[in-house]
């Protein structure tokens, strides 16, 4: 079923993946114009807000019926690649607020009217960790207490919260829609090293109720139960969530921090001289290979994403549904990707010099930004490589609710 226009919205302008990422790019420069003083900001300034706005950047995945893109997972996180090569926090809010419009759109359509009936621009974001109480209310749910890292909660007015109902039989991980209106900000709660700008707050609920229909069961995301296919039953929506989805919206950014950390060495390496004299420092072959090594490792994450999203898109394009190994194998691929960026900008960084240990040096804050993505549970490769291992092997997950 393809659902129809939300009354009384304006038609949304439908664009190529081509003309989107001409348009991503066009924004880039003023990104990462502004990338140092959204460091000492700690948050995205209003104008890098407004650009990747109008670029649609935060609707790319949403449904057009509100005013969305719909765009292919490819061209969108090729985006987020984009963006994080010129800032990388700008790059992990882009990706993280930006995929909480295609989460949304598995929900009832009378949470998608919730949020998005009088503003279709409207954003979203989350804490997903179960750090807050949950307690079953007639008809829905009573949350309280804090839930820290809400990237992007300074732009945003709704946020996906992690929980666990207590005593119930059933141990069950969902994630609860909550109103900007019901919870406070702490604005202090971000004293960070990496990834300072994304404004990963902590946000605190003296109480607050949610309504069922503004709950998401991971549970149903597993089993192709979820209530928002009723008006969304497109392929988009039919690709795996935290597996794939969720995982690229965190490695994305990850590759596009290398990549501009990357960009940056090999600038400055171009020009660069020894301290002591001698010969320039782009003959040295120490550096050529580990600068070799460190930008095939980041274009090998890079095309396996998109070979990721080919394949993903195909199957579901023909109907047909992603396995449970295919899942796992994404999931484990994204943290991989985040682990091998990380390492490939660390190789460089060795070779830096002192001059990337000033603060004016975007190589030491793509770093920073990068390993504080590593600690993400996205970026937990143990994890994730027992996850696919155990399904190449035929046993069963040790955490199905995950």
């Amino acid at each position: 079923m393809t659902s129809t226009l939300a009354p009384g919205l304006p038609t949304p302008t439908l664009v190529t993946p081509e003309r989107y990422l001409e348009d991503v790019r066009a924004i880039l420069p003023g990104i990462r114009e502004r990338a140092a003083e959204t460091d000492r900001l700690g948050r995205i300034p209003e104008e890098t807000v407004h650009a990747l706005d109008e670029a649609g950047v935060f609707r790319g995945l949403q449904p057009r019926q509100w005013g969305g893109l719909e765009l292919d997972p490819k061209t969108y996180f090729e985006s987020i690649v984009l963006i994080g090569s010129a800032c990388g926090s700008t790059g992990w809010v882009a990706g993280v607020v930006g995929v909480h419009p295609w989460e949304l759109a598995l929900l009832s359509n009378e949470a998608q009217r919730d949020v998005w009936g009088k503003d279709t621009r409207t954003r979203i974001s989350s804490s997903y960790a179960p750090t807050g109480h949950v307690k079953r209310a007639g008809g829905g749910f009573i949350l309280s207490g804090t839930w820290r890292f809400s990237s992007g909660v300074d732009l945003s007015d709704w946020a996906f919260l992690g929980g666990i109902p207590e005593g119930e039989d059933e141990v069950e991980m969902r994630a609860f829609l909550v109103s900007r209106a019901d919870f406070a900000v702490d604005h202090d709660s971000l004293q960070v090293a990496g990834l300072r700008a994304t404004g990963s707050k902590s946000v605190h609920l003296r109480s607050a109720f949610v309504p069922d229909y503004r709950c998401h069961r991971m549970v149903d995301a597993n089993n192709n139960l979820n209530l928002g296919w009723e008006v969304n039953d497109r392929p988009l929506y039919h690709l795996p969530w935290m597996e794939a989805i969720f995982s690229y919206g965190i490695a994305a950014p990850a590759i596009g921090a290398a990549t501009g950390a990357l960009e940056s060495f090999t600038e400055q390496t171009r020009t660069r001289v020894g301290a002591y004299g001698g010969a320039p420092m782009a003959v040295n072959p120490g550096i050529h290979r580990r600068l070799a090594e460190a930008l095939a490792t980041v274009r090998d994450a890079r095309t396996r994403m998109r070979v990721t999203w080919d394949d993903f898109g195909a199957v579901v394009a023909a109907g047909g549904a992603i396995s449970a190994e295919e899942k796992a194998q994404s999931r484990y691929e994204a943290a991989r990707a985040i682990t091998n960026c990380m390492y490939a900008v660390i190789e460089v960084f060795e070779m830096g010099g002192g001059g990337v240990m000033h603060l004016a040096n975007p190589i030491q804050r793509y770093l920073r930004d990068i390993l504080a993505m590593k600690n993400h549970p996205m970026g937990a490769i143990e994890l994730t490589a027992t996850t696919y291992a155990r399904a190449v092997l035929g046993l069963p997950p040790q955490n199905p609710r995950r």
